[in-house]
């Protein structure tokens, strides 16, 4: 029996400097591979990996074990190797990882990019370094049971994996383990430190959970194209979440049960491709004596085994085609029918295979589909309203099963009238739920047409009847549908069709057969319908199709943008069918596969193939790619803006009109603006109120205020605004205080708070989601109705997945367990998203990181797309954009970019509603757009998150910025030189640094005193954040003493809109109103776009 390749790849533990040097200088693969890997991760970690590994002034011997630098050695060592031997022709029938190795495996199987998966180990590894304590881990060579039985190991430390029985790991802190150590040794028994700086495999590094698996559902995950063998579960396994890349780091390692899977499957040479042959040796100690199985290695301390490599490739290698697996690599079409192909009974099976799109179908169409589909008791298949729905339904779950059957895509697709929706949520244009709709709304057009018919010519090539018609040219007839050269469908006023019958067969044509409809469809008598549908159309956003669609109308590829159109136009045109089918032949199609409940389309394309040529085109090159795997810096992706701010161009814009329609509904506003929350309270319950009589919405500036202070501000709101008027509450994350978080949102659930904007969110939290839960109920229909609605701030796409996505389950299960929320509001967690909107944040004021808009937002629409259509949501999340929003030009270019709504910041806060003093609204009224800084803030001083404020005429930015390079620099005060700390105790503090601490441990807990105490670079941080406490306390009362210290938030947006009103009446702060501000921005933006459409359609 042929012997079957395992690759596998090791973790943390099997590195060193110089692995894979020797191969470095004779493998030209191997060697492009290190240096493109490396040009990925060195922007990444600060320095360049393979300067680093192959440093002459490191030895073998010493330590490698900073998991910033050797998480992406590791991976880029492997993945390397594994290319070379591919190109050696040395290939895998499957891959097994261990630990870190999981991301090697998975990358050379191609369920990870490999640039994925190396961005992904070293954002790991920068989360551990910021989220976690130093630990270790331990080899111990004596049977696993020591753990078990032996107390100090299994009080003290975690069991990490088994490799054989004589062999397994622990992980722990580093005392632990010292102790460990010690007292095995005292045992008689060998153990042996891993070169690893963290507890992996352990909860010690638990705090990293969250941000990594934010990190993790980002990436793009594909079933293996090799078989993948778990080091983690210890089998084979078919694909894996996103979760899994977390498990592979955190939960025990199980290569003993992985090897033993192996060895079930028949006789394998294990090729050892880490650094060490670790693995290889194991796998040594886990064959059984009578296994035919061998291990083999490559590289080692001592260097690349090139005799090893060459024997390999003349007993195990073998040509590049072999590992294809026998795939029919001929061009497929996929074909999906119209009208005429229903029947009794179609479908059976696949509505209990699919019960969640079923569920979905029932829910927009308002009854059963298996019921009328399987039974049709009250005859209603066979009505165009109830047709096409039902058709469209079952060609989606007869596509959906040959895709989970057959697990793969077709080269082309397309769709008979009807079918061609079918085709195009098969290229993923829209999904199903949005095709579904579509349908259901055409075939209620459709259905309403009357006075018309339809005839099949049969018998007569398609140029005869053409010339029939233009003959007798009092027949108002055109061609519905080309079905094969010797089949054309006609399409008319009833007795039009009828009094044709006779000229046709007079002329010759075998059959006339005139079709049991009521209306002319694809004819010019659908133009009322086409025009309703049309409008229909514009509620809605596409995407770009990953497989080609042939479109009815052109027999050719639809370009993305002109999607609509062709829908729109279908209508009212002729189905090309004949000159599909010659296209695809022209493109070397060799297969057509019908989709749907009859085989209609099979024999009209089997008599197209018999009696036509191929069709040979030069197709046009798109301006975009034609798929979503083509997207690259050369070819960047189109925006689709259509119908998001202007559902009929014709129409003038005013300021009513801009944005999204359900946005405005689900808040009842009058205009889609938004006034984003600023701290403090800065954004006043004054503020809120305005915004909320003018039929905008402002959220109240909740986060640096106590409980007792928010619930004053939503006492005075509501008591204003007590007929319905819009408004919300900021909710702020706050790492370090969950017990704040979760007091705030029982506050809001108190007094029924049912619009709140996250920010400041990464990932999601207990408090956020309890809020979420309290609002939900289940509607008669089975849908869930939402009460408490989130707006999310985003600036980044890691943190707005995690907010599209349903809530976590550990955070619902926790809840549950607790008795926070119900079972049912559980369950109904589960099917909605964390969040109903999105506010993409570009470089703004306050916190910032600094994005910009033409780059976010693009970016986080289709985001937005992607994961409504993964989820299945219903219900629309509107994408509006904040940051840089000042001016009506700045408002156009947000719209434009498919903004649903508007938010602005920093105009607002130089206005006479904003809760800050006169003195620093006289400096805001100032500022020019260059006239803003970057700074450290205060609530994140430790990690260097930055902050955008007013610079003109302040020292603020100059001295925080001062403060973080000092505390970069130094771990403790007394470290830094006596004229310097002087000079900030005088300049900076106005008081010393021993009257600083005292008044900041005043308000600390005995545990964060502790601390300080015990760690000086602590002690320092708390010191020199309190200057920003300070500086803001400064800003708002107006203090003059100390005016240089002011620290106010604010962007560049404040700027242009200062020289935007220079010279009128708005130029003095004491004039600005925010509602005055916010309508006359709209305005000024609607009338800019209605001018600058005008000059460019030239009407």
């Amino acid at each position: 029996m042929e012997k079957k390749v395992v690759f596998m790849f090791s973790g943390q533990g099997s590195q060193y400097y110089h692995m894979g040097e020797t191969l470095l200088a004779e493998g030209d693969v191997f060697k492009k591979w290190m240096t493109r890997l490396d040009q990925i991760a060195e922007p990444l970690v600060g320095r360049s990996i393979m300067q680093l590994l192959y440093d002459p002034q490191h030895s073998k011997a010493e330590s490698f074990d900073r998991t910033l630098f050797t998480h992406p050695a590791l991976f880029m060592v492997q993945y390397a190797l594994a290319q070379e031997m591919l190109h050696h022709g040395i290939f895998p029938d499957y891959v097994l990882g261990s630990s870190l190795g999981e991301f090697v495996a998975a990358a050379v199987s191609n369920i990870l990019d490999p640039e994925q998966a190396l961005i992904a180990v070293i954002k790991q590894a920068q989360i551990f370094e910021m989220s976690c304590e130093g630990g270790g881990m331990l080899a111990v060579l004596d049977d696993p049971r020591t753990f078990r039985e032996n107390p100090l190991l299994h009080h003290n430390s975690e069991l990490a994996g088994v490799n054989y029985d004589g062999h397994f790991v622990i992980a722990g802190g580093n005392v632990d383990l010292d102790g460990i150590h010690t007292h095995l040794r005292d045992k008689g028994i060998a153990s042996i430190r891993l070169p690893v700086s963290y507890a992996f495999h352990s909860r010690e590094i638990d705090p990293a959970e969250n941000a990594f698996i934010s990190h993790l559902r980002t990436l793009s995950l594909q079933k293996p194209a090799i078989p993948f063998c778990s080091g983690m579960y210890g089998e084979l396994v078919e694909a894996v979440r996103h979760e899994y890349f977390w498990d592979v780091v955190r939960q025990p390692m199980r290569f003993r049960e992985a090897v033993t899977a192996m060895e079930r499957e028949q006789p394998a040479v294990y090729l050892d491709l880490s650094p060490s042959g670790v693995l290889a040796n194991f796998t040594k100690r886990l064959l059984k004596d009578d296994s035919s199985s061998e291990s083999a290695v490559l590289l080692t301390v001592y260097g690349f085994d090139f005799e090893k490599m060459n024997e390999l490739k003349r007993t195990i290698a073998r040509p590049n085609d072999s590992i294809t697996g026998g795939n029919d690599k001929s061009m497929i079409a996929y074909l999906f029918p119209g009208q005429g192909s229903q029947h009794v009974g179609m479908g059976e099976g696949l509505f209990d295979e699919f019960p969640d799109l079923t569920a979905k179908a029932d829910a927009i169409l308002g009854y059963s589909v298996k019921e009328l589909c399987l039974n049709d008791p009250k005859h209603q298949l066979g009505n165009t309203a109830f047709t096409q729905p039902l058709l469209y339904t079952v060609n989606a779950l007869m596509y959906m099963k040959k895709r989970k059957e057959t697990g793969r895509r077709p080269d082309f697709v397309a769709g008979h009238s009807l079918g061609e929706y079918n085709a195009l949520f098969a290229a993923e244009v829209f999904d199903f739920e949005t095709g579904l709709r579509l349908v259901k709304k055409r075939g209620e057009l459709m259905a309403l047409a009357a006075g018309g018919g339809m005839a099949a010519v049969i018998g007569m090539q398609a140029q005869e009847v053409e010339d029939i018609i233009r003959r007798n040219g009092h027949l108002e007839i055109d061609v519905a549908n080309y079905n094969s050269p010797v089949q054309t469908v006609l399409s008319g006023r009833k007795d039009h069709i009828m009094e044709a019958q006779r000229i046709f067969e007079q002329a010759g044509a075998g059959m006339y057969i005139p079709l049991n409809v009521s209306g002319a469809f694809h004819s010019r008598y659908m133009n009322e319908a086409k025009k309703e549908f049309e409008q229909f159309l514009n509620n809605f956003t596409f995407h770009k199709p990953v497989i080609p669609v042939i479109a009815n109308v052109s027999a050719r590829p639809c370009p993305f943008n002109e999607i609509k159109r062709n829908l729109t136009e279908q209508i009212t045109s002729s189905v090309n069918w004949t000159d599909t089918i010659r296209y695809l032949m022209g493109k070397e199609v060799e297969l057509f596969e019908e989709v749907g409940p009859k085989d209609v389309l099979t024999k009209l394309t089997e008599k197209i193939r018999q009696s036509s040529s191929p069709l040979f085109v030069e197709d046009e090159t798109p301006e975009e790619p034609s798929t979503n795997e083509q997207k690259n810096e050369n070819n960047p992706p189109f925006v689709d803006t259509e119908s998001v701010f202007m559902p009929n161009a014709r129409k003038k814009i005013t300021a009513a009109s801009l944005g999204s329609p359900a946005f405005k509904e689900r808040y009842g506003l009058k205009y889609a603006y938004v006034l984003g929350a600023m701290y403090k309270g800065i954004a006043s319950a004054e503020m809120v109120v305005k915004a909320g009589k003018a039929g905008m919405l402002c959220f109240f500036g909740s986060g640096g205020l106590r409980i007792t202070q928010i619930e004053e501000a939503i006492r005075d709101i509501q008591r204003q605004l007590r007929g319905g008027e819009p408004y919300g509450m900021n909710f702020l994350h706050h790492p370090d205080n969950q017990a704040l978080e979760e007091a705030v949102a029982d506050l809001y659930l108190k007094y029924g708070i049912t619009v709140i904007e996250a920010s400041s969110f990464i990932t999601m939290t207990p408090a956020l989601i309890k809020y979420r839960a309290k609002g939900l109920t289940r509607r008669a229909d089975g849908t869930v109705e939402i009460r408490n609605k989130i707006i999310a701030k985003v600036s980044r796409p890691e943190v707005a997945s995690n907010f599209l996505r349903p809530a976590p389950e550990r955070i619902i299960e926790r809840l549950v367990q607790e008795g926070k929320i119900t079972q049912e509001e559980g369950r109904l967690l589960q099917m909605v998203p964390v969040a109903d909107d999105l506010c993409v944040e570009a470089d703004s004021g306050g916190h910032t990181d600094q994005g910009s808009a033409y780059v976010l937002m693009p970016t986080l629409i289709r985001l937005r797309d992607d994961m409504v259509r993964e989820h299945g949501y219903t219900s629309e999340i509107s994408v509006g954009a904040a940051g840089g929003i000042g001016t009506p030009e700045a408002a156009a270019a947000a719209i434009l970019l498919g903004a649903d709504f508007l938010v602005t910041g920093s105009i607002n806060q130089c206005t006479v509603e904003a809760a800050t003093s006169d003195a620093a609204k006289d400096l805001l009224q100032q500022a020019n757009v260059q006239d803003t800084d970057y700074a450290p803030a205060g609530d994140m001083f430790e990690i260097g998150a930055k902050i955008q404020v007013l610079k003109k005429g302040l020292f603020f930015p100059a001295r925080a910025n001062k403060l973080y390079d000092l505390y970069r620099h130094f771990n403790a005060l007394e470290e830094i030189d006596e004229a310097t700390r002087e000079r900030i105790q005088d300049k900076f503090f106005h008081r010393s640094f021993e009257e600083i601490y005292r008044e900041v441990i005043a308000h600390k807990v005995p545990a964060e005193i502790e601390k300080a105490e015990r760690n000086p670079k602590h002690k320092m941080a708390l010191i020199f954040k309190w200057y920003f406490s300070y500086s803001t306390r400064l800003a708002m009362t107006g203090s003059k003493e100390h005016k240089v210290d002011y620290q106010i938030h604010c962007g560049p947006a404040l700027g242009a809109f200062n020289q935007w009103v220079l010279g009128t009446e708005l130029e003095h702060w004491r004039n600005r109103h925010i509602d005055q501000i916010g309508e006359m921005l709209l305005n000024e933006t609607a009338a800019l776009l209605n001018r600058r459409i005008s000059e460019l359609v030239g009407n």
